[in-house]
């Protein structure tokens, strides 16, 4: 429980995303998601399951994060598989690898945090960033609804393929974070945090 926000459940960490690009992402993962899990619209996780009694430290590193850099630009294109019961698409990034670094900086800072048990991070959570990406379908019940997913996924982007690419990709933008309560299922939303000249409030709740 922390301050008049009274926060209870873990907090969940995501990358905001423009709205257009978030839509776009949402509407795939409406697609191909199955109906009675999915709780949450399009997201970027960067932490799963962080303290809430750490929310004000949590709160200062991001404010300090915004206000001292601009977004950048991401890019999604082919989609990969998630083992055999998903598909994901990776963020693609200009410049190269930015959510990661931000990631390891807020990981160290958390770290050096821990003073106690109740402090300690999930085993999950104490991993470096390596591949960020938005899940498209997860948890399906078969092998065929995968490659079926995967199949057309991919026709979706080559269908945005213009002349001189290799392969279609949509170019959005990462314009902040979003920290959320969890909820056991769908999460909460508890605050948006927004880059230096990016505008707040352009992307739709996961939970929405």
């Amino acid at each position: 429980m922390t301050g008049p926000l009274q926060i209870q459940s873990p907090l969940i960490l995501t990358l905001r995303l423009d709205k257009a690009t978030h839509k776009l992402l949402t509407d795939l993962r409406s697609k191909y998601f199955p109906p009675h899990r999915n709780f949450l619209t399009a997201h970027v996780t960067l932490f799963h399951a962080i303290p809430a009694h750490r929310y004000n430290e949590l709160d200062d590193q991001l404010n300090s994060i915004c206000g001292s850099r601009t977004g950048w630009d991401v890019f999604f294109g082919e989609p990969e598989k998630m083992g055999n019961r998903g598909v994901y698409l990776l963020v693609r990034e200009r410049p190269s690898s930015a959510v990661e670094k931000i990631h390891r900086q807020l990981l160290s800072d958390l770290k050096r945090g821990i003073k106690e048990d109740k402090d300690k991070l999930t085993n999950q959570d104490m991993q470096t960033m390596r591949r960020p990406h938005v899940t498209v379908l997860n948890k399906a019940s078969n092998e065929e609804q995968v490659d079926t997913c995967l199949k057309e996924v991919k026709e979706f982007f080559d269908g945005l393929k213009q002349e001189g690419q290799k392969e279609g990709q949509h170019k959005g933008r990462a314009v902040g974070f979003e920290l959320w309560e969890y909820l056991g299922g769908p999460w909460k939303s508890i605050k948006q945090y927004s880059f230096k000249g990016e505008d707040m409030d352009t992307s739709e709740s996961p939970s929405s």
